[in-house]
């Protein structure tokens, strides 16, 4: 992004800022930014530093005056930071809002006049206090957290959240590698700080390679283990013959389970997800998957988060994404079976991969809509939307989520915010497109009571850049709804 340079950024300042730059899709990448950094973002140290005046040269005559370091960046960055502001309320301290706010209204007329009236909407809307809970709530909410947790560890009872052992060591060698760095700001991270070193410039790194620098480290060591241990490798040779056999027959004995059972407790993820690979689960037909899963689904306690994810990898995945043609029905009763008790770790295992590229009628976008029909269960389809919104806005993605609103599947307000601001900014691309429209319409006609005044703006440039026959449909329902929120 060439112009103004600002002194003393760095960290996540600099890395939300080199986002905003990067185009029309920047305010829907730096809230990703934000949920994916490593701690808390530091909001004071952005606003102090956007709301710095400088002195300039000023108009024609070249006067000399001072204006807020905010409004002397690219009008792009601008726009793009207060669209990201009006989507991220829930995140960013209402004093910090009301600063940011004031630098650009304070400027009056001589400002972008877009960039104005988000302004005074922002200040409007954080006229709003949230009430400061008494002190029975707080006292309840702590009781409540601590009973969580089990004495002194910091992980919950959750199976779901558990960190597994991998992921402990990992946090721990990160730790010690950081110790002696002094970061200006802490809240940051070391890992933003490294990313963030270059100039706030059009040709800095793209978004996805900074976040994989964010991330760094967990892929990397679990692909580097090596060959199973010999104390696992003896459950091979029988459940592979099972596997090869009739899993229905009485060859599969309570024996037979107590492998299954032992072999699930002695593997971490990784090393479950290798043996299972090592056994061909992903080349078995639907019919003996159908049950294997039946198997799987019997053993107690339930499996943890992680291992069920390394489950779905191992037995879903690859049948999937070999998929040319749709999917037989035993291979969705299997999954539906899956999903019984693990709803959240196959979503998180197939949707995003099978997104990437899926086009409307693919084999991949089938299967996901007829998972999202037949496999899961009413309370469990909130599930499907932060996997789906985590893939950039294409076409599978869109006709996977009218398929998850048709259901009457009810986003969360950062779901659905996040959902509204991608769609927003890809109308572009989508402006002929039906299937968009179609979202656009079930989305101000089913979910109004999600609808903020903030998203009038960027739900009227989607409708006026609509070129489908919807168009009027789309028009009338904007303005009923208008009527209804005012």
């Amino acid at each position: 992004m060439q112009g103004h340079q600002i002194r003393g950024c760095d960290g996540a300042p600099r890395l939300l800022l080199q986002t905003l730059a990067s185009g029309p899709h920047g305010p829907l990448a730096a809230l990703r930014v934000l949920q994916s950094l490593p701690g808390p973002f530091p909001w004071r140290s952005l606003t102090e530093m956007l709301c710095m005046e400088e002195p300039i040269l000023d108009g024609p005559a070249g006067k000399l005056t001072l204006k807020p370091t905010l409004l002397l960046l690219p009008l792009l960055v601008q726009r793009n930071l207060f669209s990201f502001l009006s989507f991220a309320m829930p995140h960013v301290p209402t004093p910090c809002l009301r600063l940011l706010a004031g630098a650009v209204s304070g400027v009056g007329d001589s400002s972008d006049p877009w960039l104005l009236a988000l302004s005074r909407q922002l200040l409007t809307e954080t006229e709003m206090q949230t009430p400061t809970p008494s002190t029975l709530v707080t006292e309840s909410l702590q009781i409540l957290c601590r009973g969580l947790c089990w004495p002194g560890r910091r992980d919950t009872r959750l199976g779901w959240c558990t960190p597994s052992p991998t992921h402990t060591t990992l946090l721990r060698k990160r730790k010690l590698a950081s110790e002696g760095e002094t970061l200006p700001l802490a809240e940051g991270g070391p890992h933003v700080k490294r990313v963030c070193t270059e100039g706030l410039g059009i040709d800095s790194p793209s978004v996805g390679t900074l976040l994989e620098e964010l991330k760094e480290g967990t892929e990397g060591e679990e692909g580097a283990r090596e060959e199973l241990p010999e104390h696992l490798k003896v459950y091979i040779p029988r459940l592979k013959e099972l596997l090869q056999g009739d899993l229905d027959s009485e060859s599969w004995d309570e024996s037979s389970q107590a492998d299954l059972q032992g072999l699930c407790e002695s593997c971490d993820p990784v090393q479950l997800q290798s043996l299972f690979f090592m056994l061909g689960v992903s080349q078995l037909p639907p019919q003996s998957l159908l049950q294997l899963c039946s198997r799987l689904n019997a053993l107690s306690p339930d499996l943890s988060y992680a291992h069920s994810v390394a489950l779905a990898n191992s037995l879903f995945l690859e049948q999937v994404l070999s998929l040319s043609s749709p999917a037989p029905r035993p291979l969705l009763a299997a999954l539906s079976l899956f999903c019984m008790k693990y709803a959240r770790s196959a979503c998180c295992a197939l949707i995003g991969p099978l997104l990437h590229g899926a086009e409307t009628g693919s084999a991949h976008t089938d299967f996901l809509c007829r998972m999202v029909s037949e496999c899961l269960q009413s309370e469990q389809l909130s599930l499907v939307f932060s996997p789906v919104l985590e893939v950039p806005c294409c076409e599978g993605s869109i006709t996977v989520l009218h398929t998850l609103l048709e259901r009457q599947a009810v986003p969360s307000r950062s779901e659905f915010n996040l959902l509204l601001l991608s769609l927003c900014h890809s109308v572009e691309n989508f402006s002929k497109s039906v299937k968009f429209s179609k979202l656009l319409l079930t989305i101000m006609t089913r979910n109004q009571h999600l609808v903020l005044p903030s998203h009038f703006g960027p739900l009227i440039n989607a409708v006026n850049s609509n070129e489908t026959f919807l168009k009027k449909s789309l028009q009338g329902a904007l303005k009923k709804m208008q009527k209804n929120i005012a």
